[in-house]
């Protein structure tokens, strides 16, 4: 059974696109719609995590996005969601 960790998505409008940022790892991808975005980001994540595991390594130990990304959260956002990775 594969372990699963749960990251927190924040999707945000940045001139003509959306970015969509992951607050407990730093990675990030953009698009031109919201949920174009996501889904990049999501391709992105399953990918790291997938790089990690082969290395020996946590997908967390990425290290968490800069505060300044993670405020977004809380504040200017167009959606707020969390996505499983294994």
């Amino acid at each position: 059974m594969m372990d699963k960790t749960t990251i927190r998505i924040v999707v945000f409008k940045d001139g003509d696109h959306y970015i969509a940022q992951a607050l407990e790892v730093d990675i990030a991808a953009q698009g031109i719609t919201p949920e174009e975005a996501s889904r990049r980001l999501d391709i992105a994540l399953n990918a790291e995590a997938r790089d990690a595991k082969a290395d020996g390594r946590n997908l967390l130990d990425l290290g968490p996005a800069p505060e300044t990304v993670r405020v977004l959260y809380e504040d200017r956002v167009v959606s707020r969601e969390q996505k499983m990775v294994a």
